[in-house]
């Protein structure tokens, strides 16, 4: 680029920031988009609905029982990287008993033979097929990343609209069990990678295979 050229651009710029003009925000607008109004049935429906367009293996549940029933189909015989057994909702944690299951506290090279991550979540977002996962003591984040299979059991009480209402949840920075919000990673559908000739693969940066089991 020649020096005239350069010149005639910024020019051109700062003719531009001359002529700008930012109008003045109208009277009496919201301080935040207030979020429609939505039952727990049309959240649980929509969540359903996101989770297939992203390639997410679902399963709803109507009891407890059934929750645990479903894990126990997914993981035994499985070598599994798992949350705490007191930190998994529904009593799933029992489905570990007489398994080989590694968990947190594990060397990382030890966790990387899992076949399968066990975990809870924090909240899962329906508009989005979004699964909010926190860290804390007995929630190891290397159990929703490593293994290529992950599978989360949802509380139906834990699903949100979108993310505005999540993050006013956690505006005082507070999680579950009191011990503050230190990390918050959102995971949407399986891993996806594609190169410069647009072919698509899943798992690379992790699982490529996700499964939700919701309870009741």
């Amino acid at each position: 680029m020649s020096a005239d050229a350069r010149l005639a651009i910024l020019a051109r710029v700062r003719q531009a920031q001359v002529r700008a003009y930012i109008p003045e925000a109208k009277a009496g607008l919201p301080e935040r988009l207030a979020y429609p109004a939505m039952d727990a049935d049309t959240r649980l429906k929509r969540l359903e609905e996101e989770f297939k367009l992203l390639g997410v293996e679902v399963f709803t549940e109507a009891s407890e029982a059934d929750v645990r029933k479903r894990v126990a189909g997914f993981i035994s015989g499985k070598a599994i990287l798992s949350w705490d057994a007191a930190r998994l909702p529904y009593g799933v944690g029992a489905c570990l008993d007489g398994e080989k299951v590694f968990y947190g506290s594990d060397d990382k090279h030890v966790q990387g033979q899992a076949d399968i991550g066990l975990t809870g979540c924090e909240n899962a977002i329906a508009e989005t097929g979004s699964l909010a996962m926190t860290s804390g003591p007995g929630r190891p984040r290397s159990a929703s990343l490593m293994p290529i299979t992950h599978v989360v059991v949802i509380r139906r009480e834990d699903i949100l609209l979108g993310m505005g209402e999540f993050f006013r949840k956690f505006q005082a920075g507070a999680s579950r069990d009191g011990s503050g919000l230190p990390y918050v990673v959102f995971i949407t559908g399986p891993s996806r990678t594609a190169d410069i000739e647009l072919s698509l693969t899943l798992g690379v940066h992790g699982p490529g295979h996700v499964v939700a089991v919701i309870g009741p």
